[in-house]
């Protein structure tokens, strides 16, 4: 065997970094970004992932996240394998819970808004997704579409009727993970520890409603702007509840989930649990509009009211 093919197959990453020196040496171009992407996406998970980050910030194909200057803006960029907009989440410590603790946590990325129905609408063509044949409900998988098909006026709204497993498989496809959900509260309340997104101020209903709350049904991400957090992002409160991944409580709260990780679909029942964060659009009580908000539902479970956005786990992005 010779060296070459012995370390391909000893480090994990070894592929992609192989990859990588090709694509390094093509012209700039959106296809060329995609593939790259792709390639350091897939590999966040591995002991070796740093050896492929660092070639890829040396070689211009990713720049870091992390700015110099702390008075600048938040870093966004776009994600080219889904199209979602990503906001850079700092690192650096946190509040979190109803009793106001604090806690550390590392620097990550998170989509603007929730994943939609035009954007899952492409996983599905991409990827041929359907769910396990064991998955429990099969029959209520985006049933909120007619034939198949994203309704003309819900293509920018966020997607529902989607489990814990189905949202875990869009995002491996789109390189990134659900959030924890205590990096999902970090960004939601700032690093002020606010009680809303948006503040101190609870929500208004009639004319001065701002969020989409005590409502029949979804509406369009980024409908309400005021709701955004003081990182940017949106509708993490109203609209839909999100679902984040499960750490079992032995994780310190500033864990990362594992990356590009899916999760085995239990057979025989709803038994697992995961749990899910931020108010959906019926709800009205002060104390579940609350950025602190926080439910349980089996794994498998699929209802109107329940969606989910992207995290990149990655201190880079894609240039």
């Amino acid at each position: 065997m010779s060296k070459k093919k012995e370390a391909v197959d000893h480090y994990p990453s070894a592929k992609a970094l192989i990859a990588l020196q090709a694509l390094a040496g093509e012209k700039a171009s959106a296809e060329r970004t995609i593939r790259a992407w792709r390639e350091i996406t897939q590999t966040a998970g591995n002991a070796d992932a740093h050896a492929v980050l660092d070639f890829a910030m040396e070689s211009g194909l990713a720049s870091a996240c992390e700015q110099i200057d702390p008075l600048a803006p938040n870093v966004t960029w776009a994600n080219p394998l889904d199209g979602s907009e990503m906001v850079w989440i700092p690192p650096g410590p946190f509040v979190y819970g109803k009793l106001g603790k604090s806690a550390e946590c590392a620097g990550f990325s998170l989509g603007r808004h929730p994943v939609t129905n035009e954007q899952f609408a492409w996983f599905l063509t991409s990827t041929g997704y359907s769910p396990d044949p064991d998955h429990a409900d099969n029959e209520l998988f985006v049933s909120h579409w007619a034939g198949g098909k994203v309704p003309k006026n819900k293509a920018d709204h966020p997607v529902v009727n989607v489990s814990l497993h189905d949202a875990l498989a869009y995002c491996a496809w789109a390189g990134g993970s659900l959030p924890g959900e205590w990096q999902w509260e970090k960004a939601a309340r700032g690093p002020d520890g606010r009680t809303y997104p948006w503040g101190e101020t609870p929500p208004g209903r009639g004319r001065d409603k701002f969020a989409q709350l005590d409502a029949r049904d979804t509406v369009a991400v980024g409908t309400f702007t005021k709701v955004r957090t003081p990182y940017g992002c949106e509708d993490m409160v109203g609209n839909v509840s999100e679902w984040t991944y499960p750490l079992s409580a032995k994780h310190p709260v500033g864990a990362f989930p594992p990356a590009n990780q899916p999760l085995p679909v239990p057979v025989g029942g709803h038994k697992d649990r995961a749990i899910v964060r931020g108010a959906c659009f019926l709800r009205t009580g002060v104390s579940t509009v609350k950025a602190t908000y926080r439910r349980q539902l089996s794994t498998m479970r699929r209802n109107h009211w329940t969606g989910f956005r992207l995290a990149v786990l990655l201190p880079c992005r894609p240039v």
